[in-house]
């Protein structure tokens, strides 16, 4: 299997985190690329025609997309593990993954609008989709996840690493004592701290 990713991206990181928790990772090739949305990327478009990362090419020659897609897969191919069989149990982590993509997908956005030139810079939105990363962060504080590693956790620990990657003057642990302690416990995970965010 091909992986297309970025070191950058959190949800590529969440595949590859997936990917080792399942000890599969030495069954996927990753492929570094980017896609940025003002660049072509034409061998990432090809395979994917949202030209987004992640990306993974099986050996059969079927592509897919979306981490969360990605993911099943993944857990289905090493025979579970990070998945509970359809239940309860299995609706409360894919709760909790809705969470951290949530989280994920309002600081990725806000990453863009840092990239904008400043005079078209739209601060009061930015500030808006923080205040509802904050809710959901207040959320996982009062009901912090348990350490063991599963779709719902891995998905919050990269969300919330990235939020210290990219927002780092925006701190996030002031008056949430329980979930920065369980964000410390669980970035001690092999698969988390092997991972990390280029500096």
């Amino acid at each position: 299997m091909r992986l297309y990713w970025s070191p950058n991206s959190p949800y590529a990181r969440k595949v590859v985190v997936v990917a080792k928790e399942l000890r599969i990772d030495d069954r996927v090739k990753l492929i570094e690329t980017s896609a940025v949305p003002t660049k072509q990327n034409s061998e990432l478009s090809a395979l994917n025609p949202l030209t987004r990362i992640p990306t993974l090419q099986l050996n059969t020659g079927e592509t897919l997309f979306d981490s969360g897609l990605i993911c099943e897969y993944l857990d289905e191919f090493a025979d579970g593990g990070l998945l509970p069989a359809p239940g309860p149990a299995r609706r409360q982590v894919l709760k909790l993954e809705l969470f951290g993509l949530d989280i994920m997908d309002r600081a990725v956005v806000c990453r863009q609008e840092t990239l904008r030139p400043e005079g078209y810079r739209w601060s009061g939105w930015v500030d808006a989709q923080f205040d509802r990363i904050g809710k959901i962060l207040d959320v996982l504080d009062a009901n912090a996840p348990a350490l063991d590693p599963d779709l719902g956790t891995i998905t919050v620990g990269c969300a919330l690493e990235y939020l210290d990657f990219r927002f780092g003057d925006r701190p996030w642990r002031s008056r949430r004592p329980q979930l920065t302690a369980w964000q410390e416990q669980f970035a001690l995970r092999p698969s988390i701290a092997s991972t990390k965010h280029p500096q």
